[in-house]
């Protein structure tokens, strides 16, 4: 029995031990195995970019304001016609597209029933000074010369002539006799007589007709629009901070979309008001070429002011404190630069040197002390 007993417990032993010997082997060996493949450590290396640079070249530079708008003839007038009757037929035709000379008839009214007035208003008062000459030669014979010489002069087919002169004692006398009212009635008839027709007042082309021949035409009715073709005008709205730059006179590149022609204006007009909606100013671009016709869109590019010793970087080169990296012995440091003028791309700034280097694109991750490797690229300014 006691030795049954001892047996058991030397053989408790044994496993045991024999456990604590297979753990301390499998522990060795798995060390073993992960410290042979651990890779040697290498010491850390710091990483120098290559970046491209420009060198700083300042020179002046122009604004070029860009805009757009539609041709229009800087000489217009509106046919209106102040009195009623039938449109007559006269050559040529009141046709769009019809060129006339100045002073050439556009439009003539029949004027008929008013002529006939007219003259009835003529006659009446010639009858009227003739009833006053013998009173005239009685107690004014020098007057009496002067007006009968007016009624020689005087054709009832033909607009009256003017008044002769007359001292203050015959005015007195012919006034009195309705003589004078008389006159200047007729003349206010002569003068709407002259309303039934439209003459040109200059060289240029009928580019809308709203009457035909026969029509009827009423008063306030508008009858076309004519135009010279010499000269154009485009209206372009510019943002009220670009009109200090731009000065009446300045040259103006005008460039058509669909023909690729380039033309040069200038600059005519600046108006005084800002647009309270949009607060833009009307600049007004004169233009001449035989080329050019109404109605046609172009874009213009408003030569401005000039700045001087200004250089053009990416406008993303620049912090919100105005900053840009320049390169000194291979290091970025922050520069502190003015910015004059933006395009859509470029920023022109102030403050760099002459053979400065500067980053030519953004960097990212740079900052001011990091070790770069610059490489010089040619200037485009």
């Amino acid at each position: 029995m006691t030795n049954t007993k001892s047996l058991k417990n030397l053989r408790k032993w044994i496993l045991f031990f024999l456990g604590i010997t297979i753990l301390f082997v499998s522990f060795k060996f798995s060390q073993s195995i992960a410290n042979a493949n651990t890779p040697d450590r290498k010491e850390g290396k710091s990483i120098v970019k290559e970046v491209y640079t420009r060198e700083v070249t300042n020179g002046s530079y122009q604004v070029q304001i860009p805009s757009n708008g539609i041709l229009q003839a800087y000489r217009r007038v509106s046919l209106t016609s102040r009195v009623q009757g039938l449109m007559q037929t006269i050559n040529p035709l009141f046709k769009v597209g019809q060129k006339y000379k100045a002073g050439q008839t556009l439009v003539k009214i029949d004027a008929s029933d008013y002529s006939a007035n007219v003259k009835a208003q003529r006659a009446s008062l010639y009858n009227l000074i003739t009833s006053v000459l013998p009173d005239l030669q009685l107690d004014f014979a020098e007057a009496y010369l002067q007006w009968s010489q007016f009624l020689k002069d005087f054709d009832i087919e033909k607009p009256t002539p003017p008044l002769p002169k007359m001292k203050e004692n015959v005015r007195l006398f012919v006034s009195g006799r309705g003589i004078i009212s008389s006159y200047y009635a007729l003349q206010n008839l002569e003068q709407n007589l002259q309303y039934y027709t439209l003459k040109a007042p200059f060289d240029g082309v009928l580019v809308s007709a709203n009457m035909t021949e026969g029509s009827l035409v009423r008063p306030g009715q508008q009858l076309g629009e004519f135009i010279a073709v010499d000269q154009y005008e485009l209206k372009v709205s510019l943002p009220k901070s670009y009109i200090q730059k731009i000065k009446e006179g300045a040259k103006v590149t005008l460039n058509s979309i669909d023909s690729n022609q380039a033309y040069t204006g200038t600059v005519a007009r600046i108006n005084a008001k800002v647009n309270t909606q949009t607060q833009s100013v009307e600049v007004f671009i004169r233009v001449s070429n035989p080329e050019l016709k109404e109605g046609v869109f172009l874009e213009a590019s408003i030569n401005a002011t000039t700045f001087d010793e200004v250089f053009a970087i990416d406008r993303g080169l620049l912090n919100g404190e105005q900053e840009l990296f320049v390169v000194k012995n291979n290091i970025l440091e922050y520069k502190k630069v003015q910015a004059i003028h933006y395009t859509e791309t470029l920023a022109y700034v102030k403050g760099l040197e002459n053979g400065e280097l500067i980053i030519a694109q953004p960097l990212i991750g740079a900052y001011s002390g990091m070790e770069v490797i610059p490489t010089v690229l040619a200037i485009e300014n």
